[in-house]
Parts: C-alpha cells; sequence; structure tokens
C-alpha cells in the first residue's frame, strides 16, 4: 500500500492521547490517526467554523498515511481552504482538549459530530 508522511506540530497532551489510545488497540500511532481522518472526511464541514490550537505545539508527530486517505483528505481540506496539518491539528485538537468533536456511531459506523455544550 502507497502511504506518504504527514509531519506536524501538536500540543503534547493531544500526542499523549493518541498514543494512549494507539497502545490501547495494539495499533500504530499512524493507524489511529488513518481512523480519525477517514472517519471525518464524510462531516468535515464541521471543522470550518472551529479555530486552530490555541496551546503551544511542542510535539512533532510523523504518521505514514494511505494514498487512499490522503486524496480524499487534500479535496476536503481545498474546500475547507486549510492546509492538511492544520485540518489535523484542528480534528485532534477539538476532539481531545475542548471535546467539541466526538464521533459517534451509526449503522455500524463512526462519524464525526460537533458536540454543542
Amino acid at each position: 500500500m502507497k502511504t506518504c508522511v504527514v509531519s506536524l506540530r501538536l500540543p503534547s497532551a493531544v500526542v499523549a492521547d493518541l498514543e494512549a489510545i494507539a497502545n490501547y488497540n495494539r495499533v500504530s500511532g499512524a493507524a489511529v490517526l488513518d481512523w480519525f481522518l477517514c472517519t471525518s472526511l464524510s462531516h468535515s464541514e464541521v471543522l470550518r467554523g472551529l479555530q486552530d490550537c490555541q496551546e503551544h505545539c511542542d510535539r512533532k508527530l510523523d504518521a505514514r498515511i494511505p494514498i487512499t486517505t490522503l486524496e480524499p483528505l487534500r479535496a476536503a481540506t481545498k474546500d475547507l481552504g486549510i492546509s492538511i496539518t492544520v485540518y489535523i491539528r484542528k480534528l485532534l485538537y477539538h476532539s481531545f482538549v475542548t471535546k467539541r468533536l466526538r464521533y459517534l456511531q451509526s449503522e455500524g459506523r463512526y462519524t464525526l459530530a460537533y458536540h454543542h455544550d
């Protein structure tokens, strides 16, 4: 399977949460990131109104993402007018830190949703 390396900086807490999920599920961090990305793409529009990460991004994350994920991700970021790294940072930051994004299960599939307080 063809892959592409994605490299970005995130807050330590976000990287730690991502690694914890990977360890719990006995998969790589790249596999967890790929899952987050794939399940977000059908509802990527919810990222439009969210700010980029407001915390200090002191940890680097490098992950190999399958081209099959990267191609629709590029289309989504083009529609949103943001870069791939900003998309990923917003997605993870608002999933783990602000908790504004949630993944809901419906008919056996997970989908990204905005969580209203």
